[in-house]
């Protein structure tokens, strides 16, 4: 029989962003604890409706004050110097997605825009929060 890295004492679930429909501007969700976790995975349902999809920021924080958005480098250093690019995440087709994320930090937050319309599009968030 196998067992579980997770159990309901480590693992928390919660519903950041209610489905509703998307505007064509950052919207942001509640604010998630994450604190003693170092593994999310954001439970996405989003219906395309009459856009080309939506775009996710997610942003973390220490004290709910100060944010810092996710970021990345996109490049092959040819020097010692990496340039590091703000980043969103972009989903282009109605469906339900899974989005695991390491975490080390106490909050979190995710802005969700419609790329070019908002008409007939729907978005929901459950995040959930475990230490593996």
């Amino acid at each position: 029989m196998a067992t579980s890295l997770l159990t309901q004492n480590n693992l928390v679930y919660k519903d950041i962003r209610a489905s509703s429909a998307l505007t064509t501007s950052f919207v942001v969700s509640d604010i998630m604890n994450i604190q003693g976790a170092n593994q999310v995975q954001l439970l996405v349902i989003f219906v395309k409706g009459d856009s080309n999809g939506c775009r996710l920021k997610i942003e973390y924080s220490v004290d709910q004050v100060t944010w810092y958005q996710e970021s990345m480098y996109n490049e092959i250093p040819l020097s010692n110097e990496i340039t590091h690019n703000v980043i969103t995440r972009k989903v282009e087709e109605s469906g339900n997605y899974v989005l695991s994320i390491p975490v080390s930090s106490s909050y979190m937050r995710i802005w969700a825009q419609a790329i070019d319309s908002g008409n007939n599009t729907s978005l929901s968030i459950r995040a959930t929060a475990a230490s593996i």
